[in-house]
């Protein structure tokens, strides 16, 4: 092999090291996000509430906040109480923090119980990554056990309101106690947003770079990206699900709530797509047809005698 040959040969190397590690320092970027704390409490507003903990399956203590909801003055939250007595699980986006979404949902709190909670990895939460969505539905069981042993709980009236990552994760949970889900700019493949991330890559060779992404994350997390895929276990969901996605969504195409509502019971589910809204800012869009449109949604499916 003469002196051209071996440097051939040498660069091929490097290039093949170079396509072989990249995918390997993106996973470990998306894991390991920066995190960003928000600094925010529902004592701020007035309100009265818990600091609550509680474990998952896997051993992960995961933190957040009890709020009870503002009933009218003089009734009990004792069961028979009047009221619903209804609890909304609230799960934040990717990279943030519950107290992130903490005043996008105060106007259930005059209706509903709320429990906000910090994801493994993120917030006050346990955790040494994150896999936006797929072993976050061990916190989604958390959450609702952790519900289900409190007295002034209805178990028969849980929901859960989630934003982006945790969106994702509710409907891939599809756990039995929770009797309806808003779901508000969830993806519909975490695979195919990995495949944006090599956007850079021309035509089909960006999926050599999936690929690769796809294998380290089973060898080194124990996890099948191709298995957070809402718009598939949509179709095994029985909860109602209403479905909001922002219509020129920079990080989550719209197309990805219109695959989601494809495959849904289109009798338990509605899509509302809102025109001109970014990625979660939808609320900030549509303010008070917002919050009416996702309380009576809840309400409906939550505080009926058949919820």
């Amino acid at each position: 092999m003469g002196a051209g040959d071996r440097m051939n040969a040498m660069t091929l190397l490097w290039i093949a090291g170079a396509i072989a590690l990249f995918p390997l320092l993106n996973l470990g970027l998306g894991v390991h996000p920066p995190t960003f704390k928000t600094e925010d409490d529902p004592g701020r507003y007035g309100l009265q509430y818990e600091r609550v903990a509680f474990q998952t399956a896997d051993g992960l203590t995961l933190h957040g906040w009890f709020i009870p909801a503002a009933l009218p003055e003089g009734s009990s939250r004792e069961p028979g109480a009047v009221g619903c007595r209804a609890t909304i699980v609230v799960g934040h986006g990717y990279p943030f923090d519950k107290a992130n979404i903490l005043s996008h949902v105060l106007f259930l709190h005059g209706r509903f119980n709320l429990l906000l909670v910090d994801f493994r990895y993120f917030g006050e939460s346990e955790g040494l990554y994150t896999t936006a969505g797929l072993l976050e539905t061990r916190d989604v069981e958390a959450s609702v056990a952790y519900l289900k042993e409190r007295p002034d709980v209805d178990f028969q009236r849980i929901g859960a309101m989630g934003f982006s990552m945790s969106a994702a994760a509710f409907i891939l949970a599809r756990h039995p106690d929770i009797r309806a889900i808003v779901a508000d700019s969830s993806y519909a493949s975490l695979e195919d947003l990995v495949g944006r991330q090599f956007f850079f890559f021309p035509g089909p060779t960006k999926w050599p770079m999936v690929a690769l992404t796809k294998l380290y994350a089973r060898l080194l997390l124990g996890v099948e990206v191709e298995a957070a895929a809402p718009a598939r276990t949509v179709r095994e969901l029985i909860a109602p699900l209403l479905i909001i996605h922002g219509e020129v969504d920079s990080q989550i195409p719209v197309e990805h709530a219109r695959q989601i509502y494809a495959n849904a019971d289109p009798a338990r589910t509605e899509l509302w797509i809102v025109l001109g809204a970014d990625h979660g800012h939808a609320h900030a869009i549509e303010g008070p047809r917002y919050e009416i449109r996702v309380r009576t949604f809840l309400e409906r499916h939550l505080c009926g005698p058949a919820a």
